[in-house]
């Protein structure tokens, strides 16, 4: 029996070839059992969605919190108090209330603009809704007058009032003690979400009280669970997170807010109707990149249009004016730092995270794949330099190929412009027949010959 030598290798070899089959059963096992954890993962996020509200209403006011802390409240708390510690905690004290009114004072403001906005909106549309009837009824006998299309357009119309009637008498009252239900239970939802923002209030006033000492603790456990290196590396990224987050999102409400108000001024001026609901909707759906003013123009319009056409087209040239007017100039100087991401990827990232999340992953997700990209970015330019080649992305534009011992960038090679090259099956066929003959193939044909 021959000596067994040991080798490393064979250890790295059965200790991955386990990894793979305990990640392959564990695999397996997440996709058996997806339904389960994802009815798990939801009652998690259900019973910690008011720390989760509490988070995201604490991140968008901490900078308008700052702001009056830094130059406000500070200097009038150190001459109302003489105790450093008393000023400080005051000076925190009144910024967190002053922050929170203002921020519930323009949610009350929109509310009392929108919801009356809504009423009449709602009450004209019922009200005139005969009018706006019997008006494309008579337009449509008008188009198609003296047409071979009346007879079909007039039955096309009887069916679909039929169907209504149909519809309305089987299926709605038959099913009005399940829409009972589905309203009660809508109600109650809206309800319990108005509890969770409530107590997300409360969760953030703690969170902006304390944020030294929250930020703190979390660079505790970060430092002592990982090793310097990486923990430095981790908190650089953050910062880079948050920088990047932070100024997206303020310098995005402070672009739709200008937007809507240049709208409502516009429609004031014109005279059109539902200035103020029309306004809201273009600010809120300009918050999404690229596609929300579309989202938005579209119903706007249609409001319009059923007061005066002519109006409607004038909005909607004036809206394609103002989208390119907000595109060449309000965002890229209200925006101090640019995204850095091409056409291609920003509607990758808008597509893909909507398509995800919704509404609110559109918002996100330029912010988001601009964090990404960046992290990638700069992992590529690490490994790079490890392997000392550029970093520059123009040194590879014409690159053939990388000199294993030297490292050096080598360009492919330029053909001769005298030389006209051959057509490849040219080639080939002068290969094979200019090719030269070895002795030991004459020699089997001769034998295969006399056979």
């Amino acid at each position: 029996m021959k000596n067994f030598k040991w080798d490393k290798k064979y250890l790295y070899w059965g200790v991955t070839a386990f990894c793979v089959v305990v990640a392959s059963i564990v695999f397996f096992w997440l996709l058996n059992t997806w339904n389960g954890i994802r009815s798990t993962l939801g009652l998690i996020m259900s019973a910690l969605s008011p720390v989760i509200y509490g988070l995201v209403i604490a991140y968008l006011l901490n900078k308008i919190m700052a702001v009056f802390e830094e130059r406000w409240f500070k200097k009038l708390c150190s001459k109302l108090f003489k105790k450093p510690e008393t000023a400080r905690k005051a000076a925190r004290a009144f910024s967190v209330v002053v922050t929170l009114l203002l921020a519930l004072g323009i949610i009350a403001g929109l509310l009392a603009i929108i919801l009356p906005e809504i009423v009449n909106s709602v009450t004209n549309i019922l009200s005139n809704s005969e009018n706006y009837l019997n008006v494309a009824m008579e337009w449509l006998e008008n188009a198609l007058k003296d047409s071979k299309y009346e007879e079909v357009a007039v039955e096309w119309l009887n069916t679909i009032s039929d169907k209504l009637v149909e519809w309305l008498q089987n299926d709605v009252l038959s099913k009005a003690r399940d829409l009972l239900e589905s309203i009660t239970t809508g109600v109650i939802s809206v309800i319990m979400t108005l509890v969770d923002l409530f107590i997300g209030v409360v969760i953030s006033v703690y969170l902006l009280y304390n944020k030294e000492t929250f930020c703190a603790q979390a660079k505790k456990a970060l430092y002592a669970v990982l090793r310097p290196k990486a923990a430095n590396r981790i908190m650089s990224e953050l910062d880079f997170i948050n920088d990047a987050f932070g100024n997206y999102i303020v310098g995005t409400l402070i672009d739709s807010t200008i937007v809507g108000v240049l709208n409502y001024l516009f429609m004031l001026v014109m005279g059109m109707p539902y200035a103020a609901l029309v306004s809201i909707i273009v600010a809120v759906t300009n918050l999404i990149p690229m596609f929300g003013p579309f989202i938005g123009a579209v119903p706007a319009t249609l409001l319009i249009l059923l007061e005066n056409p002519t109006q409607a087209l004038i909005f909607v040239i004036f809206t394609v004016v103002l989208q390119q007017i907000d595109g060449q100039i309000l965002k890229p100087r209200i925006h101090a730092s640019r995204t850095g991401l091409s056409g291609f990827w920003i509607m990758f990232a808008i597509l893909f995270f909507g398509g995800l999340f919704g509404i609110l992953g559109m918002i996100v997700g330029v912010p988001l794949t601009t964090v990404l990209y960046n992290i990638a970015r700069r992992g590529l330019a690490r490994l790079l330099t490890n392997r000392g080649l550029p970093v520059e992305t123009e040194a590879y534009a014409d690159l053939g190929s990388v000199d294993p011992a030297t490292g050096q960038l080598l360009p492919k090679p330029k053909p001769d412009p005298a030389a006209k090259p051959e057509p490849p099956i040219k080639k080939l066929l002068k290969k094979e027949l200019f090719k030269k003959k070895k002795p030991e193939d004459k020699e089997k044909r001769e034998d295969e010959a006399k056979k």
